[in-house]
C-alpha cells in the first residue's frame, strides 16, 4: 500500500508541474537582436475614396506595440484618422493615435506608393530607438478597402538567430469584406537576416 501511495503522490506531483509549466509564459531573452527584417508585399491601388490607406507595424507576443514602421500620409501626417475614423481602426488603437506626438507621427508618414511589390524594412529597434530583444514578433499590414471595410496581414518572425522567413495569414474585416473584391495589400512576408 505504501508503494502505491508513493507512486500515486509521485504522479500528482509531474502533473501539477506539468499543468503549472504550461500556464507559464517564456521569458523574452535578455540577449539584444541584431540584423534587420524586411516586410514585402504586393500594393494593388483602388479605384474611387475611402481606400487606399495602410499602416504597417511590430508587435510583440502579448500584443503590445513595438514600433509603427509605415502609414500613408492622409492618415498620419494630414490627420486622416480624424476624418475617417473607421479606417485602420486596429492600427489607430494600437499606436493610440489620440495621443501621439506629431513629430513622431511624421516621422513613419510617406505617400501612398505606386502599385507593385513593395518592401519596408525594420531595423530591430523599438520606436525609442532600443534594441529589441531576441525573441518572435507580430508583424502586421492593415489596409482600408471602403470606409470601415478592411484587410489584415500578420505574420510572425523570430529575430536574433539564423536567417528565418515567414509568410502572413490574412483576415478581413466585418464579414463580408472578403467578397468585396477590392485587393490591396497581398502576398505578405517577410525575412529577418541577422547581422554579419
Amino acid at each position: 500500500m505504501k508503494k502505491h501511495s508513493t507512486v500515486f503522490i509521485a504522479g500528482l506531483l509531474v502533473l501539477f508541474t506539468g499543468c503549472s509549466m504550461l500556464g507559464m509564459k517564456a521569458e523574452k531573452s535578455s540577449q539584444e537582436a541584431k540584423g534587420s527584417v524586411t516586410i514585402s508585399f504586393t500594393l494593388s491601388r483602388i479605384s474611387g475614396s475611402a481606400s487606399n490607406q495602410y499602416a504597417v507595424w511590430i508587435e510583440d507576443e502579448d500584443g503590445q506595440l513595438v514600433r509603427t514602421l509605415f502609414v500613408t500620409d492622409y492618415m498620419a501626417r494630414r490627420e486622416g484618422w480624424k476624418v475617417r475614423e473607421q479606417s485602420l481602426i486596429t492600427w489607430q488603437n494600437i499606436a493610440n493615435v489620440k495621443n501621439i506626438l506629431q513629430k513622431d507621427i511624421d516621422a513613419v508618414s510617406g505617400a501612398t506608393p505606386q502599385a507593385g511589390r513593395q518592401s519596408i524594412m525594420w531595423d530591430l529597434k523599438d520606436a525609442t530607438g532600443k534594441a529589441v530583444a531576441a525573441g518572435t514578433y507580430v508583424y502586421r499590414i492593415e489596409g482600408s478597402l471602403l470606409w470601415e471595410n478592411t484587410v489584415m496581414w500578420t505574420g510572425r518572425i523570430r529575430v536574433g538567430g539564423a536567417r528565418e522567413s515567414s509568410r502572413a495569414k490574412v483576415s478581413y474585416f466585418p464579414d463580408g469584406a472578403d467578397k468585396m473584391e477590392r485587393t490591396l495589400i497581398s502576398d505578405v512576408s517577410a525575412v529577418c537576416e541577422p547581422a554579419p
